[in-house]
C-alpha cells in the first residue's frame, strides 16, 4: 500500500491536542509513514501534552516547534524545510477528529485517480453548515485545512516553483483551492478534476456552544478572519504570484489606508470586527519590529 503522512498544525490547543492526536493515532495503519505534530508559537502545555504522547505510544510522531504562531508559515515549513517523503501528504487542524480509516480510505482513493488528481478533500461530518461545506467540495472542488491530502507530486510542483503561503494571510483556505485548481496559475478557471473526495469520509468536531464564553470567541475570531482574508484576497490577486510578499504587513498597512472603501460592503458589526483585527495585527508587527530594533 502507499505511504502517506500526516502533518498536523497546532496553536494553543492544549485542551483539544490529546484528543486529536489520538483520533490520528486510530485512524491510521501500517502505511503511515510519519505523523508530524507542528507546534506553532505555543505558549500552553499543547507541546508538553504531545511529547507526553509520542513517548507513550506514538512512535511514529515527531514533534515539532517554530517559534512563529503562524499557520502560513508552519504550512511553508513543511513544504520547504521538512522535504518529507511519502507517496500522500496529509494536513490537518489540531480540534478535530477523524472518521474511521480515513487515511487508508483517502489514500487508496487518491492514487487511484489521474495524474491530473493531485488533492483529496476530507468530507465535513459534522456541523450546522455541514450541507453548504459538502457542496462546495462537490460542486466548487473546495478543501478545507481541517483534512485534506497531496500527492507528492502536487508536493514537488510547490517546491519547485517554489510557491509559500504568506505569513498572516487570513484566508488559507481560498488560496490553497486556488493555488491547486489552478496548478499555481491563479487564472479565472479551474482545472478540470485536480479535487476529488469520499462521501462520508473525513472530519468532525464539537459544535461551538453559544453558551462558551471561549468558543462565543473562538466564533467572532473566525468571522474577523474570514472577512479580513477576502479583502486580503483582492491585494494579492492583483498581483502576479512571484510578486506576492514573505508576509502581509505591506497589505494589512495598505487594507488599513483604504479602508472605507475596502469594507464598505461588509455589514457594520463584521466590519467593526474586520477593523479590531486589523488593527491589532498592525500593532502586533510593529512591536515586534520596535523589539528587533532594541
Amino acid at each position: 500500500m502507499a505511504q502517506y503522512n500526516v502533518c498536523m498544525f497546532a496553536h494553543n490547543e492544549e485542551d483539544n491536542i490529546k484528543t486529536s492526536i489520538m483520533s490520528v493515532l486510530e485512524q491510521t495503519s501500517e502505511a503511515l509513514n510519519t505523523f508530524y505534530l507542528i507546534a506553532n508559537g505555543c505558549s500552553d502545555d499543547t507541546v508538553a501534552i504531545a511529547n507526553q504522547i509520542k513517548q507513550q505510544s506514538f512512535a511514529k510522531m515527531q514533534v515539532v516547534e517554530l517559534a512563529i504562531g503562524d499557520k502560513c508559515n508552519a504550512w511553508n515549513h513543511y513544504m520547504h524545510q521538512l522535504n518529507p517523503a511519502a507517496d500522500v501528504h496529509f494536513f490537518v487542524d489540531a480540534d478535530v477528529n477523524f472518521s474511521d480509516q480515513c487515511f487508508d480510505k483517502m489514500t487508496n482513493h487518491l492514487m487511484a485517480t489521474g495524474a491530473e488528481t493531485v488533492t483529496i478533500a476530507g468530507m465535513p461530518l459534522s456541523g450546522r453548515n455541514r450541507a453548504f461545506y459538502e457542496s462546495l467540495v462537490k460542486e466548487r472542488s473546495c478543501f478545507f485545512g481541517n483534512l485534506y491530502g497531496l500527492k507528492h507530486a502536487a508536493i514537488e510542483r510547490i517546491q519547485s516553483y517554489p510557491f509559500r503561503l504568506p505569513m498572516g494571510l487570513n484566508w488559507i483556505d481560498s488560496f490553497l483551492t486556488k493555488a491547486i485548481n489552478t496548478d499555481l496559475s491563479f487564472g479565472v478557471d479551474n482545472l478540470p478534476n485536480r479535487v476529488t473526495y469520499l462521501d462520508g469520509v473525513g472530519y468532525h468536531f464539537e459544535k461551538l456552544s453559544p453558551f462558551s464564553t471561549n468558543e462565543i470567541s473562538i466564533y467572532i475570531n473566525r468571522i474577523a478572519r474570514y472577512e479580513l482574508g477576502k479583502i486580503q484576497e483582492k491585494y494579492l490577486d492583483a498581483l502576479p504570484l512571484e510578486q506576492w510578499p514573505a508576509n502581509m504587513h505591506v497589505i494589512n498597512e495598505q487594507i488599513d489606508e483604504n479602508f472605507a472603501t475596502d469594507a464598505s460592503d461588509i455589514q457594520f458589526i463584521k466590519r467593526w470586527l474586520v477593523r479590531k483585527r486589523l488593527t491589532k495585527l498592525l500593532t502586533k508587527h510593529r512591536q515586534a519590529e520596535l523589539k528587533a530594533q532594541s
